[in-house]
């Protein structure tokens, strides 16, 4: 049956008569934003998530919200802690994960940061690409096997990818002057080659994976904007919407319901 969507479709309408009841999913950076809702929707129909945090204990509050939809849907969250700008993180979280051996029926690598000052992370890599494509990369690949068979990885990727490409000879800007959405750019390329990559490799066991655009979602991703520059982000977004082919289109909502329905294969989309 084809289920008929707009860009203000809420994730609550895509799920709307879905139950999840023993469903799990993992999602990086559940403490706000698309994170947030995206669990939060999961949860109040009985899924069980998994989500990462920066800090445990600031994320009891701000995941209340979470915890409450769950004890009305019958899901659950469980928080793990996660700097994915650390790969001593990254493995101690991949660690804890695997120790468990519990699986999931999808991964969600939604956490990210955006157009931040210049900085490099303890390991020596630009911040951006760290966290964005590396950390994910590194934890994803580290996780696959707790990924079901016919398992789905939604990587949240943007618009912004059409900017820069992947600068494999000068990845941290120790050449180059830096650019901070340039380099937004380069880790959203990354991160949706990397999906493209782990479809290939993994489809044998029926796992598909995809990047998305979430859409102008007004989360608290674009902090380091001034309001003058984020009016001209949203403005050059609306021109390249327009000059996108049919193809890169179904790529492109006004919210984050497009991977809700990626991940739980309940929608087809009719544009």
């Amino acid at each position: 049956m084809t289920r008929r969507f707009s860009a203000k479709s809420t994730a609550d309408q895509v799920l709307s008569g879905v139950v999840l009841k023993e469903k799990r999913f993992f999602i990086t950076g559940v403490s706000s934003g698309i994170g947030l809702e995206t669990a939060r929707s999961l949860v109040s129909h009985g899924a069980s998530v998994v989500g990462t945090v920066r800090d445990l204990a600031k994320a009891e509050t701000a995941t209340s919200a979470i915890l409450d939809a769950a004890a009305q849907g019958g899901g659950s969250l469980e928080l793990v802690e996660l700097e994915l700008a650390s790969l001593q993180s990254v493995r101690t979280c991949a660690d804890k994960l695997l120790a468990k051996g519990q699986r999931f029926d999808a991964i969600i690598a939604n956490a990210g940061v955006m157009a931040t000052p210049f900085a490099r992370t303890v390991d020596g890599f630009e911040t951006q690409f760290a966290t964005n494509y590396l950390g994910h990369f590194a934890l994803i690949n580290l996780i696959e096997p707790l990924l079901v068979d016919n398992g789905r990885l939604v990587v949240l990727s943007s618009q912004a990818h059409r900017v820069a490409d992947v600068d494999l000879d000068d990845p941290n800007f120790k050449q180059q002057e830096y650019d901070s959405f340039v380099a937004y750019g380069r880790s959203k390329t990354a991160t949706s080659l990397f999906a493209v990559e782990f479809d290939k490799r993994h489809r044998n066991r029926g796992i598909r994976a995809a990047s998305v655009m979430p859409g102008n979602s007004l989360t608290d991703l674009p902090r380091h904007f001034s309001q003058e520059d984020l009016q001209g982000l949203f403005e050059n977004v609306g021109k390249a919407r327009a000059e996108a082919t049919n193809r890169e289109k179904l790529m492109i909502n006004g919210y984050h319901l497009q991977y809700i329905c990626v991940i739980t294969r309940t929608c087809t989309f009719v544009l």
